[in-house]
């Protein structure tokens, strides 16, 4: 599934997209049910919020979901990274028309990992569409290219500090790329599979169609970050190296 062409614009831009990788009866099993979710609601499951026109199952187990995990997203993850333990949940997300944000750090803009003292790292987000997303402003998942780089050369500023906050760091630097970020909303057809960096700077856009966008959203790591022996020595190799634990890396 993932191709040479995969790899370059994951190095280069941080994020690239993977199609028909999921069969037509899968998929629309994974459609049925997120409708089925979306009629219930607040029932199923749903984290609730101040703004539910965007809305979360955070820990979903739906089998119709978990099947696009364990024949799909396992096996991609397995190309990308030298190991990828197997997770038993995935997070569902709607973004409903009307939906829309002030622009700042937080549902608009943000980077994965927590805000305390380590963050809790990984490699990849894998993003699953689950309907297409056709303009800038349908609800879509949209991200800072090159962020990687930046926040790569931003953590590696603080390395020699003993007494780092990384949450902070990270806290610190979202404003300062969101001054001047020109955010990409890759255009996806159902059963596209976006794959991002973890350190990729992303959010949802807001949604002036008529159509609700939906989502599956997993993050995998190498065995090694989240292996309690191993993970300290994993984070911190990860925090100097954005390519560890990778098949490949940036030549």
């Amino acid at each position: 599934m993932f191709e040479q062409a995969h790899w370059e614009e994951l190095f280069h831009e941080g994020y690239t997209v993977v199609s028909g990788a999921i069969d037509e009866p899968t998929l629309r099993a994974a459609r049925n049910v997120a409708g089925h979710l979306n009629t219930i609601h607040p029932d199923g499951g749903w984290e609730r919020s101040r703004n539910e026109l965007w809305r979360e199952v955070r820990y979903c187990r739906q089998p119709a979901f978990l099947a696009i995990a364990a024949n799909v997203l396992d096996l991609l993850a397995l190309e990308i990274l030298e190991s990828a333990p197997p997770l038993d949940f995935v997070q569902f997300a709607s973004t409903m028309p009307g939906f829309a944000t002030k622009g700042g750090v937080g549902r608009h803009f943000h980077l994965d990992g927590g805000q305390g003292p380590s963050l809790d790292l990984f490699n990849i987000l894998f993003g699953v569409a689950l309907t297409p997303v056709a303009s800038d402003t349908a609800g879509g998942f949209h991200v800072l290219p090159r962020s990687h780089d930046k926040y790569t050369a931003e953590f590696r500023r603080h390395l020699t500090d003993p007494a780092v906050h990384w949450g902070q760091v990270k806290l610190d630097y979202q404003p300062v790329l969101l001054a001047d970020a020109r955010l990409v909303v890759p255009r996806l057809e159902a059963g596209d599979i976006i794959v991002t960096h973890s350190f990729v700077a992303h959010g949802t856009s807001r949604n002036t169609s008529d159509l609700r966008r939906d989502m599956l959203f997993q993050r995998r790591a190498a065995a090694p970050l989240w292996d309690p022996a191993s993970q300290a020595e994993a984070r911190a190799r990860f925090m100097r190296e954005p390519w560890a634990f990778f098949r490949k890396c940036p030549v």
